[in-house]
């Protein structure tokens, strides 16, 4: 059975809502950012802000698990039949990247949420978060020990390697972001340049 049309309605400004906290938590850090702004962004009232989201807190988390949601299902499809550890994690940088380029305002979000949870720093909405971010690096992680495993990366620290993964990343994430018309290959190209040049092994 279908949804209503008041229920598709809802469903609807949800998502809007939640587009709209997006932009707004990306100009701003949470501490900072208020509901009155996403309302503002939304063009909502406060009423209408709070009947789907009881809280700023439980806003951010929804807008992370949305985005969480979104990366997984993409990842999911990006890796299937790819073989090589390698091959994998260039199609997951991909992803990365593509995600990022159609939602900048989620970059800055990512980035400094994944420098609380790297650093271990308390955060009123930590448990959510870190939930998020402990699936997303152990799938880096565990591409990351199959490629040390094959003798295609130096054998270093797996941790330490996928934070060495994740900054190349974000620093080619960051020129694109400064560059708009430059293409996701482009952009995943040059991450994976500068990891296997730094770590990779040479034949």
């Amino acid at each position: 059975m279908g949804l209503s049309r008041k229920e598709l309605e809802r469903q609807q400004r949800r998502i809007l809502l939640l587009e709209a906290a997006a932009r707004v938590f990306g100009r701003k850090p949470f501490d900072e950012a208020t509901m009155q702004e996403v309302a503002a962004e939304a063009d909502i009232g406060m009423q209408g802000l709070y009947e789907h989201f009881p809280s700023k807190q439980d806003l951010y988390e929804q807008v992370m698990e949305s985005r969480a949601s979104a990366f997984r299902a993409r990842a999911e499809q990006a890796l299937a039949g790819v073989d090589g550890p390698l091959e994998q994690l260039r199609a997951l940088a991909g992803v990365y990247a593509q995600l990022f380029m159609e939602q900048p305002m989620l970059l800055p979000m990512f980035i400094r949420d994944r420098v609380h949870y790297d650093w271990h720093f308390q955060s009123r909405f930590s448990p959510r978060i870190h939930r998020i971010y402990t699936e997303d690096i152990v799938q880096v992680r565990t591409i990351l020990e199959a490629a040390i495993a094959q003798g295609l990366l130096r054998p270093l620290d797996s941790g330490m390697l996928t934070q060495l993964c994740l900054g190349a990343l974000e620093a080619s994430l960051h020129y694109s972001h400064n560059h708009p018309e430059e293409e996701v290959n482009t952009c995943v190209n040059r991450a994976m340049d500068c990891l296997l040049d730094g770590v990779g092994v040479r034949s």
